[in-house]
């Protein structure tokens, strides 16, 4: 009996390293959690319209590229399929414009007259496609995502525009903002991770009711903004 107990001890000595060594090492990790929020900051460029009004071709009607900033919650569906909700503000400037009659001419056109501040209020709701699914490969966990929302000036109207005649005076938005794009999240801890993403945000410029549109050009067009961001994420159940 004592024979048979050394003997086992000893198998199970000898046996522990070997059954070590025939572990082999996953690049892959379970995100456990479900749930996260997210703090972004980036730059977005933006097509400010480029609409061929009268006598004024290639007007820039809508907001400059701009910094943006805002926040993101995400929430795990199922497997590879999580919901998102965002928000985010970004600064800047767009030209204005007032129609004019050059000196000796009866034709009135669109001139530009100054700058005005914008603030860009974009909120969206959507769905992103984890490439990896519920699992992160060495720390990283790429995706894919699309969005619909609305995008709107949000900023008041400036001291110059006070004399744009109301009709002459442009205004983005409300107005529906569809986005697709793809990025990765780095897990630094198991609830941490740092996030890198681009996205093309699609939105309306619309030309003033008062501005004369050139013949054969729609007053509205669909225009692509493209934005790069970089985050941090809280990831919890």
């Amino acid at each position: 009996m004592l024979r048979l107990f050394s003997s086992l001890i000893l198998v199970a000595v000898l046996g522990t390293p070997a059954l070590h060594a025939q572990r082999i090492p996953s690049p892959f990790r379970y995100i456990e959690t479900t749930q996260s929020l997210g703090a972004f900051a980036g730059y977005i460029v933006t097509d400010a319209g480029q609409i061929d009004l009268l006598e004024a071709p290639g007007a820039e009607l809508g907001p400059r590229s701009a910094p943006i900033l805002g926040l993101r919650y995400n929430l795990r569906f199922t497997g590879p399929v999580s919901g998102e909700a965002a928000v985010g503000f970004s600064p800047g400037q767009r030209r204005l414009y007032e129609t004019d009659a050059l000196p000796g001419d009866t034709i009135q056109r669109p001139l530009p007259t100054g700058e005005n501040g914008v603030l860009l209020l974009l909120v969206e709701g959507g769905v992103r496609f984890h490439l990896t699914g519920p699992r992160a490969w060495n720390n990283l966990a790429p995706y894919l995502v699309a969005t619909g929302g609305l995008v709107a000036d949000v900023a008041g109207r400036g001291a110059d525009e006070d004399f744009v005649p109301a009709t002459e005076r442009y205004r983005l938005g409300p107005d529906f903002a569809a986005g697709a794009g793809l990025g990765t999240d780095y897990f630094v801890s198991p609830r941490t991770s740092l996030r890198v993403e681009i996205r093309d945000q699609i939105w309306r410029v619309s030309a003033p009711r008062g501005f004369p549109v050139a013949a054969n050009n729609d007053r509205s067009r669909w225009k692509n903004n493209l934005g790069f961001s970089l985050g941090v994420a809280y990831h919890f159940q």
